[in-house]
């Protein structure tokens, strides 16, 4: 059993690398997208769906590790008060450290996807004004992201 507690830390500890891998990629999402960069911005959420692909494979593995424990559907402060005194501090460590890297990735989510809304309503506007004067646009840009 103990194994599979060195398991779930080592899958723990790979999984938060990952998110703090992902908050740098926001940090630089910010700057990509006031410098309206298509390029930047493209290669950009190919790093972040890799990173996502890779997390969620963390958590496919962290899941199979806590049903092996018998602990199913338990969050890692709920394992760590019932994982005894040898893994208990580590665990509600690794715990304190997702609260926060979690809430990290939220305001950043937040504050990027203000800007993005921002920079289309720009866009947009500017795409107006041109339009009341006959003059087009030379590059299609796609706004799907």
């Amino acid at each position: 059993m103990t194994h599979l507690y060195e398991e779930l830390v080592n899958i723990l500890e790979k999984e938060f690398s990952l998110c703090t891998r992902m908050v740098e990629l926001l940090q630089q999402e910010k700057d990509v997208i006031i410098s309206l960069d298509p390029k930047a911005l493209e290669q950009l959420l190919n790093d972040k769906e890799a990173i996502t692909s890779s997390i969620r494979g963390c958590d496919e593995e962290r899941e199979k590790i806590l049903a092996a424990l018998g602990f199913k559907n338990k969050t890692i402060s709920e394992v760590a008060e019932l994982a005894g005194a040898d893994y208990e501090d580590k665990l509600t460590g690794i715990a304190s450290k997702f609260t926060s890297i979690i809430h990290s990735i939220t305001e950043l989510n937040r504050f990027n996807s203000r800007l993005i809304e921002k920079s289309l309503y720009y866009i947009k506007t500017s795409y107006n004004f041109l339009s009341t004067f006959d003059v087009s646009a030379q590059h299609k840009i796609s706004v799907e992201v």
